[in-house]
């Protein structure tokens, strides 16, 4: 039996066909996101270039699949904050304006106005910003009307390739979660936000839990895709969390970080807790894509990028600062021949601003403590060892709330994974257990699995992560290490970083 994932990201839409019996992926097909820019700084999603994509995504895994007719269902994941306007007759009216597009500003403004960061975070779980589609939506009202006045549905990524599958609507908690208008604590849109922007519920689809059934594929999409006639259609949900899920990060108190570009620290609890300490971190929380779970998240908006950035500034040649993978490899090195403390160097990875615990997006990053004698494995080992005091500084904070268990196992993914080094002090600095499963393609496998529970393949998330099959790394503390690092974290990273935040002003 086979199940279908499909993850339509910023950069790539890919398509993945996961082997239930054999609890790995059988086929992937990729193609490239297509993004318009019609003005500078703007980015946006052509309706008909998206769905193209997704189609020939699919198209390309079918062609590698032997026997397709196994296939029992699909699931689609997505980025979260970009929607397509729709009207009575089914035409898009707009292109999606991509999630991170900071056209929007005017509305943020609006909305800190009239109704209150808190009031929105006490609501939504959401942190008031730019990128939410509702910002979106308002925008097209301001400058768009003509397009606005004809709008009979907002249809966020997911919503719209859902739709385009099999001609229902319908969305999943998480993604409707990423609107700002969605009620955490009643799973439903929200009545109150609605009514202050003016906005009609009617535009947006029913909110079901990720992995439920609203249908069977269209005979032109079986027949264009290959896809088996019969084939269930499920809800499925953001990407981040679809990723999560692929890991086995399915109950409470799980906690996953993903390294890749920017950083990202996911906290797996039972119940939405609109706290003013977790406001007042910059978390955001909402609904999960497991059933009676939500997720707090933490960021900080450059995490490997910081490392590729140092790299390149240390180790590159020429303009381009371009490091070869072995020059890389060789960096890494010479960085772990360090003692742990970098001789007192002292890195705060701020470099694109603090993110959480602190919420100090015009922080920016430092250097401490710097000698002649430091060269250039010192910094680079200081970095490392000042994002896993990010590390420890989040989960801390997510331990005092009641979020997570102290010193617990850590889930990594992403592309900074492939230093083993870092791996090895994150567990050094947080005192607990590092796990890095190897898996390709989370979040479209995650699509997959949510496709599984709700065709009943699976009783429930965590036997639907179990049946991924791949190895494990696991990187356990060194006692001395452990030790030495606490007291550089008590004594040293944390009077530091309170100095180097105190003339920094703090977002409201």
């Amino acid at each position: 039996m086979y199940l279908v994932g499909i993850d339509v990201g910023t950069t790539n839409t890919k398509t993945v066909i996961f082997d239930v019996e054999a609890g790995r992926i059988c086929a992937v097909g990729s193609c490239r996101t297509i993004t318009q820019h019609p003005k500078p700084e703007w980015s946006e999603f052509d309706a008909e270039d998206l769905w193209a994509t997704v189609l020939q995504s699919i198209q390309a895994a079918i062609e590698q699949c032997e026997h397709p007719e196994r296939i029992r269902a699909i699931a689609v994941a997505s980025m979260g904050e970009s929607a397509f306007p729709i009207d009575r007759d089914g035409n898009v009216l707009y292109p999606a304006i991509a999630w991170y597009d900071q056209r929007t500003a005017a509305e943020v403004q609006w909305w800190q106005e009239t109704v209150g960061r808190e009031r929105i975070f006490s609501v939504t779980g959401q942190i008031l910003d730019p990128i939410f589609g509702v910002n979106k939506l308002l925008w097209l009202r301001r400058h768009v009307p003509q397009v606005f006045e004809r709008i009979e549905r907002w249809l966020s990524i997911e919503d719209f390739v859902l739709w385009k599958l099999s001609g229902s609507f319908a969305t999943d908690y998480s993604i409707a979660s990423r609107t700002m208008l969605f009620d955490q604590q009643t799973l439903s849109w929200s009545e109150s936000l609605l009514a202050q922007a003016g906005l009609s519920a009617a535009w947006f689809p029913p909110a079901l839990l990720a992995g439920t059934p609203i249908g069977t594929i269209r005979k032109a999409v079986a027949e264009q895709t290959g896809l088996p006639a019969q084939t269930v259609v499920t809800t499925g949900g953001h990407d981040h969390l679809c990723g999560a899920l692929a890991t086995g990060v399915t109950r409470p108190g799980h906690l996953l970080v993903s390294l890749g570009t920017a950083g990202a620290i996911l906290a797996i609890s039972d119940s939405f807790r609109p706290e003013p300490a977790l406001f007042a971190a910059g978390y955001t929380s909402y609904a999960y894509v497991v059933q009676h779970t939500y997720v707090t998240l933490g960021a900080l908006n450059l995490a490997g990028g910081a490392l590729e950035w140092l790299v390149s500034l240390l180790y590159g040649q020429g303009e381009q600062q371009t490091v070869p993978p072995e020059v890389f490899t060789q960096a890494l090195q010479e960085a772990a021949e360090v003692p742990p403390g970098s001789r007192d160097a002292l890195v705060f990875p701020a470099l694109l601003g603090f993110g959480t615990p602190y919420r100090y997006s015009t922080a920016r990053g430092a250097m401490l403590g710097l000698t002649p004698a430091h060269h250039r494995p010192e910094l680079l080992r200081a970095l490392l060892e000042g994002l896993a005091f990010w590390l420890r500084d989040n989960t801390e904070m997510l331990c005092k709330l009641g979020i997570a268990a102290p010193q617990q196992e850590i889930t990594v993914i992403g592309g900074a994974t492939r230093s083993t080094l870092l791996l090895q002090i994150l567990a050094d600095v947080t005192g607990g257990s590092i796990k890095v499963p190897q898996i390709t393609e989370a979040a479209a496998t995650g699509a997959a699995l949510l496709s599984g529970i709700g065709t009943k393949v699976f009783d429930s998330a965590t036997e639907a992560s179990s049946a991924v099959r791949c190895a494990t790394q696991l990187y356990t503390p060194n006692a001395q290490n452990v030790e030495m690092y606490d007291t550089l974290y008590r004594d040293h990273y944390l009077p530091a970083l309170r100095l180097f935040i105190s003339d920094t002003n703090q977002e409201i």
